[in-house]
């Protein structure tokens, strides 16, 4: 595995202009490719047809590595060279989840959240991910971070779904890809896991959720919450609207977590003896 590889100028003089929109993204928006973007992404789409085997690129604003082969997506890989790539979730990682914690991630992504989680964790991180896409990226990640996760091929789904598969829609940015819409490429039957079994078998303390949406009915049952101190949620409130934002937030307050921060589309809720760290 290559270790490192020059970033292309193009890329590296987009970062001032991303910083500022990540900074004054709200929680009606998503990201978006602003002039310039598209033809950076395009340079980095000829870099990646030319590497022969995983290459490893280094965050700009965190210390995550990010190896990628050439089948990896250019506005991906950008999205992390310029810092706009979880960043809001990777900073509220590292002021809110304690070291010794334990925790579950439902949607892996391709392991950078992942990877912070372990680092600032020092623990296995326990993943739940459905898309198989995506597993063999997720594990040369941790590898690459030097973290360890157990990864659990399945979609986490609400209590009282009784089925043990699910219909999940795969998207070709595979970021969007969601148990709840209906408008991607392919749709498959996934392995489903309760979120209480989730919690149970990774004796998670901290949850960590971003699921495109499905939050809504994941959390429409709070009790099965009952052992986590700690939840980092992403609510996708441009999808499911400000009302049901409203009521999640108040059904996690209701069951006694406090809204300590938030920064994006991310929440982050603790129980009232886990203060956030300073």
């Amino acid at each position: 595995m290559n270790t490192s590889y020059t970033v292309p100028s193009a890329v590296v003089e987009r970062r001032d202009v991303k910083r500022d929109e990540v900074n004054k993204r709200g929680l009606m928006g998503f990201p978006v490719d602003l002039a310039g973007d598209v033809e950076a992404q395009q340079g980095l789409e000829k870099l990646l047809r030319s590497l022969e085997g995983p290459t490893v690129f280094e965050s700009p604003t965190s210390p995550l590595k990010l190896p990628v082969t050439a089948d990896f997506s250019a506005q991906m890989l950008y999205y992390f060279l310029v810092g706009d790539y979880e960043e809001h979730d990777l900073r509220l990682i590292r002021q809110h989840v304690l070291p010794g914690s334990r925790v579950l991630e439902l949607g892996g992504g391709v392991g950078l959240t992942g990877s912070m989680l372990g680092m600032v964790s020092g623990n296995p991180v326990t993943i739940c991910e459905p898309n198989a896409a995506l597993y063999a990226s997720i594990e040369r990640t941790f590898k690459a971070n030097g973290a360890l996760v157990l990864l659990v091929k399945a979609a986490v789904v609400a209590d009282h779904v009784e089925a043990p598969t699910i219909p999940f829609h795969i998207s070709r940015d595979y970021w969007w890809s969601s148990l709840v819409r209906d408008d991607q490429q392919i749709t498959v039957d996934v392995p489903a896991i309760r979120l209480s079994e989730a919690i149970q078998l990774s004796c998670a303390d901290t949850l960590v959720v971003d699921i495109e949406g499905y939050e809504t009915e994941l959390l429409g049952d709070v009790q099965c919450l009952s052992g986590i101190n700690t939840l980092l949620i992403e609510i996708h409130t441009p999808s499911i609207g400000t009302a049901a934002t409203g009521a999640l937030v108040t059904n996690l307050i209701r069951a006694g977590f406090d809204l300590v921060d938030l920064a994006a589309h991310t929440f982050v809720f603790k129980r009232p003896n886990e203060l956030p760290r300073k």
